[in-house]
């Protein structure tokens, strides 16, 4: 389709039906951007406020929790009292849910989940208003690279195969959309060459995808010397999994384009995006973001912490100080690029992405990804963490490893992590990704016992 007709027919077709007002709400950013942080930080309490006399009316979870801290929302100021409000994770939510009114009165919402990858699922409901804003947040972050709405997008994204109905309809609607879905399972040469192919007919002005999937793309097209000509292309655009600087450098350097990472998920929303000065902005018109210590006390910008939700348009299923379990930093510099959204300086990924040292120390996953790419025999791997810190590590070489490499990688581990942590090393053929099409390299299931020496 044409991008012209996509951006001024279709496309806005099919929000209305959905009952999203996407485009009103992509206006409406794209002039809040350039607000003074202090209209900004108006803008957020007017609808704080809104979203805790909601609270205090319709959500008995916390009706008794402004009770039992003899809170009155109509007396402080909407910030103290999120303040004074304790964070909350998947067990309240689904407690909160529970007791919650079944079916939502606003029209338009729709249930959701997680992919429940350290846990179970999270089962909430949707309002159009917070569809509405991640999607115009989205549109947003394009628009700062030059992609309009409209414009050909490739994704490279979990889509397993479903009921046939629903992948003939969503086939149909990909058409009309200028979308072209590519399946994040099971990436092989033969596959890798198939997508090149759609792509090259396909014209793509972005591509979005995780980045251990559009990486392990990328590697296999150099090594099977496979064609990719995309003269129009104008960015990448990668989320779900921490974008690290070696893939960010490998997608720049295949593509020959901008990379722009993002933040957010099911559950949060829309959190935030890079723009081309390379700052990740805030969607600060729609979440409120906090960075919080163990305890849940908000750190100073600078200092990581665990990242901290309130999304201030999702009345269906609030999300109130919500615990993402990612780690991050706010930052106070200003953006080259003058917008003053607030700038989230880094994601360090969830706190189960870390190893637990023997010290009791916190690793990151980077530490020892790094280690394991060292060996170019490795072709993937996979390190997880049990609750005794000890380390069971996955590996696919296409046929065996040597002395020299599994002395490598066991003697590196140890140096990280302390010789005390037993390490077991197995050789298998392929490592299954996460049925929601991410692939995690590190997994820990030792991370409460942090802070803690064996």
């Amino acid at each position: 389709m044409h991008p012209k007709l996509v951006r001024g027919i279709l496309y806005p077709l099919q929000e209305r039906l959905m009952r999203r007002p996407t485009f009103r709400l992509l206006d409406e950013l794209e002039t809040s951007q350039w607000h003074s942080k202090r209209a900004m930080r108006d803008l957020q309490a007017a609808k704080l406020t809104l979203l805790l006399r909601h609270l205090a009316e319709k959500v008995p979870h916390f009706t008794e929790i402004l009770d039992l801290q003899n809170i009155d929302p109509s007396e402080a100021g909407p910030f103290d009292v999120l303040e004074r409000l304790p964070t909350t994770d998947k067990r309240s939510l689904r407690e909160q849910i529970a007791r919650s009114a079944p079916v939502p009165t606003v029209a338009g919402t729709r249930p959701m989940s997680t992919g429940g990858s350290t846990g179970e699922p999270l089962q909430f409901w949707v309002d159009p208003a917070r569809s509405a804003y991640d999607k115009a947040a989205r549109m947003r972050a394009h628009l700062w690279f030059g992609i309009e709405p409209g414009d050909r997008e490739a994704y490279l994204w979990a889509a397993a195969i479903g009921n046939r109905r629903q992948d003939r309809a969503r086939a149909i609607r990909d058409i009309f959309l200028n979308d072209l879905l590519l399946s994040a399972f099971d990436l092989s040469p033969q596959t890798v060459r198939t997508y090149a192919a759609k792509l090259n007919r396909f014209k793509p002005s972005c591509i979005f995808g995780y980045p251990s999937s559009l990486a392990t793309f990328c590697r296999i097209a150099q090594d099977e010397k496979i064609n990719v000509r995309l003269p129009g292309l104008r960015a990448v655009f990668t989320t779900g999994e921490v974008l690290d600087p070696q893939q960010r450098r490998l997608l720049r350097d295949f593509f020959n384009v901008p990379v722009a990472d993002g933040y957010g998920g099911r559950d949060t929303g829309s959190c935030a995006h890079e723009c081309p000065a390379g700052s990740t902005h805030i969607t600060s018109e729609h979440v409120i973001l906090e960075i919080v210590d163990a305890q849940g006390r908000p750190v100073r910008n600078g200092t990581t912490g665990e990242i901290v939700v309130t999304n201030l348009d999702n009345f269906a299923t609030p999300f109130v100080r919500y615990r993402t379990g990612d780690m991050g930093r706010l930052s106070g510099e200003a953006c080259p690029c003058g917008r003053n959204l607030s700038v989230l300086d880094v994601v360090d990924g969830r706190r189960t992405d870390h190893l637990v040292a023997a010290d009791g120390s916190l690793r990151h996953a980077l530490s020892v990804i790094y280690l394991m790419r060292e060996r170019c025999e490795i072709q993937q791997f996979q390190i997880r963490q049990q609750k005794d810190r000890s380390l069971d590590v996955q590996v696919v070489t296409g046929g065996g490893i040597s002395r020299d490499t599994r002395e490598h990688v066991l003697g590196g581990l140890r140096k990280c992590l302390g010789d005390s942590l037993t390490t077991r090393l197995q050789i298998v053929d392929r490592i299954a990704q996460q049925p929601s099409g991410k692939f995690r390299h590190v997994i820990s299931e030792a991370t409460e016992s942090a802070g803690q020496p064996q």
